[in-house]
């Protein structure tokens, strides 16, 4: 969405990628870029905070830490069941809302107050495609009162940071030897060729917090 932002009129050879190129970046998509990081943010750090506080207002910090732990245990596990059996379907997870945050934000609201509105709407978590249930196991055990409130700032930094490299630092790749041009769809096609690795990878965190959280119920 802000990548030919980003890019603009730059002509993308090699040998502009080390010039002004940056600095263009910066000026022409810094704005929509940050505004699409806090509209995430924002969403995120209020998700997991309205869930620590109903888990609060539910009493859940009452109930012995034992219990707890063993609760969000139960949970993460089933969770990860949810996450096998859609790696092995080559599917998504299956428990969000199936859609997408609409691409035609910045044409209908412009650059900045689209890219506002993309985050808000993917800070959310649960409204749009995921790879994997590991968000509503935070959600989880921000409702037991196990993980802080604060959660959602670290999970919308994870993904403002990266999404804020590959908008503003990552250099433009030149065009084919055809003169059809490379951008922005490379960034995207690697990541979908990467995505049951990190389907792996976030399966694989899950089975350690998983342990660790039984350990510390053994204990």
């Amino acid at each position: 969405m802000l990548r030919p932002l980003a890019l603009g009129d730059i002509p993308r050879t090699p040998l502009v990628q080390g010039g002004n190129s940056l600095a263009h970046r910066f000026r022409d998509a810094g704005l929509p870029t940050g505004a699409l990081c806090a509209g995430f943010l924002v969403s995120a750090t209020a998700l997991f905070g309205i869930a620590s506080f109903v888990g609060m207002a539910l009493g859940a910090y009452l109930l012995p830490e034992e219990a707890r732990l063993a609760a969000a245990l139960a949970c993460i596990a089933a969770l990860i069941v949810l996450d096998v059996l859609a790696f092995r379907r080559r599917t998504m997870c299956p428990i969000t809302f199936r859609r997408q945050t609409p691409k035609n934000l910045v044409f209908r609201y412009g650059n900045t107050r689209g890219a506002l509105i993309w985050g808000l709407d993917t800070g959310l978590a649960v409204t749009t495609f995921r790879i994997s249930a590991a968000t509503w196991a935070l959600i989880v055990l921000g409702l037991l009162n196990v993980a802080p409130w604060w959660q959602g700032l670290a999970y919308g930094a994870g993904f403002g940071l990266p999404i804020a490299a590959a908008i503003l630092l990552v250099p433009p790749r030149p065009d084919r030897e055809d003169g059809t041009s490379r951008e922005p769809h490379w960034i995207s096609g690697m990541l979908n060729r990467h995505r049951r690795f990190a389907q792996v990878v976030v399966l694989l965190t899950a089975v350690i917090g998983c342990v660790a959280v039984a350990g510390a119920v053994a204990v």
